[in-house]
């Protein structure tokens, strides 16, 4: 209960509060803290704290995962706050070993029961294509040569594919395209230091025709970009394996890429060309340099 002179103080300030720590650098530190401070914050704070749930390699993976699965079955209602889902994980094999964890799998199943499930998706580090040992769940994964693209069909077939509108990549190698293809609602992409699958592996190997045919590609209105041209250029021509443009360029309304980048440049033309009746912003821009913004009427 709340005590003088916070008791003096309107539910709508005490709200605004907590989202003035909520963007603050230290921000789940200090919501932790005020969350703690006195119940009339407590559900507030709560939002934010759950917003993001986070797996990282810092610490015991697999004990980090499991902490999270009895938190969110002690407390069923912390799932319902969660809308953005993220992973910075390294070397590469963590990636195949964490998403063969049932545990995992059965959080998402608890994220999925949610009357808003997660829609925005981060990815950081590690290769998408890297090697994935033969011993492991060959139900969970695709089975594919060399076994690539491990994250392709827990993703397909989690509810990401329906609920997806963002997804963030960061210093990911060996991005496979289907992975646009497979989430129809995605309308924003954050792109840094992404590369793309090299176009003649996705004939080298096996990879389903579900991931190419009879999928809806999703129109885009939103796409952030630095030195990740090599997978900005595949959508937009995407290999001659694709049957169905990647992502729908007559939507896009916001494009951010860096002046500084010849290559990335280079895809800028192009893209102007799909959305000129459509685009609203364009921001040149890096993280090194201060950026321009346009405005098209």
């Amino acid at each position: 209960m709340l005590n003088p002179p916070l008791a003096l103080l309107s539910d709508d300030l005490l709200v605004s509060i907590v989202e003035h720590v909520a963007n603050l650098p230290s921000r789940d530190e200090d919501l932790h803290n005020l969350s703690l401070a006195d119940r009339a914050f407590t559900q507030s704070c709560q939002k934010y704290i759950f917003w993001n749930l986070r797996f990282s390699s810092k610490g015991d993976i697999s004990e980090r995962v499991k902490k999270v699965k009895k938190i969110l079955l002690d407390n069923p209602t912390f799932a319902n706050q969660v809308r953005m889902v993220g992973f910075l994980l390294s070397p590469d094999e963590e990636y195949a070993r964490l998403f063969n964890d049932h545990t995992l799998i059965s959080i998402f199943q608890l994220l999925s029961e949610s009357p808003m499930p997660p829609h925005e998706l981060h990815f950081s580090g590690g290769k998408f294509g890297g090697y994935i040992s033969s011993k492991m769940n060959s139900s969970f994964f695709m089975t594919l040569k060399n076994w690539t693209i491990p994250l392709m069909k827990p993703i397909a077939q989690s509810f990401f594919s329906k609920t997806l509108t963002i997804l963030h990549l960061t210093a990911c190698t060996n991005t496979p395209l289907p992975m646009l293809l497979i989430c129809p609602r995605l309308r924003k992409v954050f792109l840094d230091n992404v590369g793309a699958t090299t176009c003649t592996s996705y004939d080298e190997y096996e990879y389903p025709d579900y991931l190419f045919s009879g999928r809806v590609p999703p129109p885009l209105e939103v796409l952030d970009y630095r030195n990740s041209h090599s997978l900005v250029k595949q959508m937009i021509t995407p290999p001659p394996r694709f049957n169905t443009p990647v992502v729908v360029w007559s939507n896009l309304r916001i494009l951010t890429l860096s002046p500084h980048e010849k290559e990335g440049m280079a895809c800028l033309q192009p893209i102007l060309d799909a959305a000129c009746n459509s685009l609203e912003e364009l921001y040149l821009t890096s993280t090194d340099m201060g950026g321009c913004m346009f405005f098209f009427g």
